[in-house]
């Protein structure tokens, strides 16, 4: 039987690019998500408007949590 060590190697450069493709676009999100959090956080300040600031001030708390736990667990795994 005749394995294809190029093509192998091929599938699995493929799959590390699809990985940190993945990567890249779940960072960019978050980061989209924190910005838009902040100005939001930024125009409660200048509405005045304490229940619009704390909402969104707890909704930017749960994100950066989230991020601080996947990067723990990723630094675990790896």
């Amino acid at each position: 039987m005749f394995i294809d060590f190029g093509m192998l190697m091929q599938l699995r450069y493929e799959a590390m690019l699809s990985v940190h493709a993945d990567a890249i676009w779940q960072a960019s999100i978050q980061r989209f998500n924190e910005e838009r959090l902040l100005k939001l956080i930024d125009q409660a300040l200048d509405d005045q408007n304490p229940e619009a600031f704390f909402q969104y001030s707890a909704e930017l708390a749960g994100v950066r949590a989230v991020q601080a736990y996947e990067q723990v667990t990723s630094a675990s795994k790896g």
